[in-house]
């Protein structure tokens, strides 16, 4: 019988939409969740003069899904990176360490790779896959998750035959099992956008948090495709959210930023283990245009007052400070060990 403890997952980058490329040990991952499912439309032979339907077509085919995990310092990198659609070469940190510094970009063409999924009876292979979206959230105690949201070009079941093979997959080294990004490694720090560079005076103490970035990517059902959809491109803005959720309502602060229409930026970094003298595993958000777009103080019977406020998270007008050269809504940056770069 197939469960969850005995499946091996993995993605890959591709560089042909429609051809998948074999995994390797760099590229395994522990995910949490995966629900990435392919539908078929079937056409029944509607044609007058018949009393039944006796023949019945396939149609055009549909695939996505998500795929869940605890976000970690490190083995994410590659779909972080391919939401977010850029990634700089790595800096060397000391002699094992590497910075990866990803930004997002205003269209996603070109990035996307083939995900494995082990499942003991066959490997549910998605030749190629793109990323349309993903949600960061956590709440104090708890580890970071991430969840992707993912379209892709269709499915296939492999055994013994096909590009990701049981037996290749089984051979493929676990990643590391540490290196999970906790809450209570967080240092949220917020001001005004017009204001001076974020520094400790400007920490604030949520509960909770969750990033949301949506891509609204469409791909196109062409002929001589298979009834697959051709590579998905922007068909929208990309939209960015976060919420905050303080659990008591101390301040007045959000409230009247919201009536004010006070433009902020935001940086959210993680600070994981060692990984040599002086240098730590790091996970680091930045935002340098934010709009408050709701924030509460309902009561709720004789229990505290929670103070839940959600933004929008935009491009920069103009450069802010702190946030050099970030022209983008949202930027993300990990330091940690592997030295190859997360994008090819």
């Amino acid at each position: 019988m197939s469960s969850g403890k005995e499946i091996k997952a993995a993605f890959a980058q591709a560089t042909t939409w429609g051809q998948a490329v074999g995994c390797v040990d760099s590229d395994a991952l522990y995910i949490t969740n995966e629900s990435v499912s392919q539908s078929i439309e079937h056409l029944p032979d509607d044609s007058a003069g018949q009393d039944f339907y006796t023949a019945s077509d396939q149609g055009l085919i549909t695939c996505g899904g998500a795929l869940g995990a605890y976000l970690r310092y490190q083995s994410l990198g590659v779909l972080l990176a391919m939401a977010l659609g850029s990634a700089e070469a790595p800096s060397a940190q000391g002699d094992t360490g590497y910075k990866h510094s990803l930004e997002m970009t205003g269209g996603l063409d070109g990035l996307f790779g083939t995900l494995a999924v082990a499942k003991g009876f066959s490997v549910h292979e998605f030749a190629s896959v793109k990323v349309d979206g993903m949600t960061i959230e956590g709440s104090a105690g708890q580890p970071i998750t991430v969840s992707f949201d993912l379209i892709c070009d269709g499915l296939s079941l492999n055994t013994s035959s096909g590009t990701n093979t049981l037996a290749a997959m089984s051979a493929l080294a676990a990643p590391v099992r540490g290196e999970r990004v906790l809450f209570r490694q967080a240092s949220f720090l917020l001001n005004d956008a017009s204001g001076s560079a974020l520094a400790f005076g400007d920490a604030i103490h949520p509960s909770r948090f969750s990033l949301s970035l949506k891509r609204s990517l469409s791909g196109d059902h062409l002929a001589g495709g298979a009834d697959k959809i051709s590579e998905p491109t922007t068909a929208a803005f990309p939209e960015v959210s976060l919420t905050l959720e303080f659990p008591a309502y101390t301040s007045d602060t959000y409230l009247s930023d919201l009536g004010s229409h006070t433009q902020k930026k935001l940086s959210i970094a993680f600070t994981g283990g060692e990984i040599e003298s002086g240098v730590n595993y790091g996970l680091s958000l930045s935002m340098p245009h934010l709009v408050i777009t709701n924030a509460e103080a309902a009561v709720d019977k004789a229990g505290k007052i929670a103070h839940p406020v959600t933004l929008d998270v935009l491009a920069p007008a103009v450069e802010v400070a702190g946030m050099s050269g970030q022209g983008a809504p949202l930027a993300l940056e990990l330091i940690n060990t592997r030295s190859a770069a997360l994008l090819s």
